[in-house]
């Protein structure tokens, strides 16, 4: 579980809400992505490399969720997601395969079939988006923090477009953190490189722990209609303390 409460907090600002029956299992969201964490993420709790994200966010009927799987129509690769308590704190019925396995383009690209079943058999079924990019979103640079300490403006600068893969549509996000398990602050999804962090988001005296995450997204777009198109993503990470420069 180390690890997955922030790794996945990336599409889940909901839209509107469905009508739901007793009798229904709704799956929202059906998603898979290719994430990217550099060395020092691991001190905070996170998997270096390139890993794979897969699940789905799964509204159970008047009976319990029993099974939810998802299944590769491409390569037939079939793995088990399960609930996810640390993430279901925040938004609840996320379920999602873990732990979470290093990234191999032979079994993950493609389209994804995600299949939950509760314990009076009945089933729902929705599919990801096409996962068919190839490469790596590159880390954003300089990433630096300005300005008041405890309201910063986060800054960076944006990849060169020679280095984003073809096919998908770049956004970011910044969260500031003490370990997976700690976010003090989550942006909306942003298209400039700066950001201004609210008053009140950070203490004085948890400046020396905060870290600095910055996404930099590639939305497939291909599949912009999709309410999860998220192909790729990087996370740039540093000590805000070195941010500011101090």
């Amino acid at each position: 579980m180390k690890g997955k409460i922030l790794l996945l907090t990336l599409f889940l600002c909901l839209g509107a809400t469905a009508v739901l029956s007793a009798d229904e299992i709704v799956i929202k969201y059906a998603w898979a992505f290719k994430d990217r964490y550099p060395d020092i993420a691991e001190k905070l709790g996170f998997q270096p490399g390139n890993i794979f994200q897969v699940g789905a966010l799964v509204t159970p009927s008047d009976s319990p969720i029993k099974e939810v799987t998802a299944k590769n129509l491409d390569t037939g690769l079939v793995l088990k997601a399960s609930a996810a308590p640390d993430l279901n704190k925040l938004f609840p019925g996320i379920y999602m395969v873990d732990p979470m396995p290093s990234f191999d383009p032979s079994k993950h690209k493609g389209v994804w079939e995600i299949r939950a079943v509760d314990e009076k058999g009945r089933e729902a079924v929705a599919k990801t988006h096409r996962m068919d990019k190839d490469g790596d979103m590159p880390f954003v640079e300089e990433l630096k923090a300005s300005g008041d300490p405890l309201a910063p403006i986060i800054s960076w600068k944006a990849p060169n477009e020679k280095d984003i893969p073809k096919g998908v549509t770049v956004e970011y996000r910044v969260r500031l953190l003490k370990d997976s398990y700690n976010q003090l602050y989550r942006s909306e999804s942003l298209s400039n490189t700066q950001h201004q962090i609210p008053e009140g988001k950070i203490k004085s005296e948890d400046l020396p722990d905060i870290y600095v995450r910055v996404e930099c997204s590639g939305l497939d777009k291909d599949d912009s209609d999709h309410p999860a198109a998220l192909e790729l993503r990087s996370e740039t990470i540093t000590s805000l303390k070195d941010a500011l420069g101090k």
